[in-house]
């Protein structure tokens, strides 16, 4: 499964969790652990998120804007 991610990482150039999770049909938080490996093999990074939609983060899920973009070799 992480070969898939990273190919569609590679394509799009980032993706947040929640699009992650859904393109992959995967519960969130396994696609968190998958994520995590690969940020820490260095093939992914996660980016800084600057929410401007700030609404007391009541109307914001983190899933939306915790965003992870291919790392070029």
């Amino acid at each position: 499964m992480l070969q898939p991610i990273l190919s569609w990482l590679q394509e799009r150039g980032s993706a947040s969790l929640a699009e992650l999770a859904n393109h992959f049909h995967t519960e969130l938080s396994a696609m968190e652990g998958m994520l995590e490996l690969l940020e820490r093999k260095g093939r992914i990074q996660r980016l800084e998120n600057r929410c401007s939609r700030c609404k007391g983060c009541l109307e914001v899920k983190p899933e939306d804007i915790t965003i992870f973009q291919y790392v070029e070799k």
